[in-house]
């Protein structure tokens, strides 16, 4: 996967993670998509880091579970339209 596929599928480019943010000797960043309003009910989409990604091509995980790992736009796209289309609300 590209980038640019990242961007085409509304994923949103974090702040650049410089050296005296992180620690580390580099700077970088990543790609996030969320679903849900609430912070508790959040659920994120996350890409690898643009430092891996120059060698291992970009890819999406579930954040804090990396059981599943997305390389094909496609494929993401329609996890991306299914999450989107059963999403439930909070409604007060």
């Amino acid at each position: 996967m590209k980038e640019k596929d990242l961007i085409e599928l509304g994923f949103k480019r974090s702040e650049d993670q410089t050296p005296e943010m992180t620690g580390c000797n580099y700077t970088y960043h990543y790609y996030t998509l969320d679903f849900g309003d609430d912070i508790y009910d959040r659920w994120c989409l996350i890409s690898n880091s643009s430092d891996k990604a120059k060698d291992e091509g970009w890819f999406v995980e579930i954040f804090d579970y990396s059981t599943f790992k997305f390389t094909n736009k496609y494929q993401l796209e329609k996890l991306i339209e299914t999450l989107k289309y059963n999403l439930v609300l909070n409604e007060v």
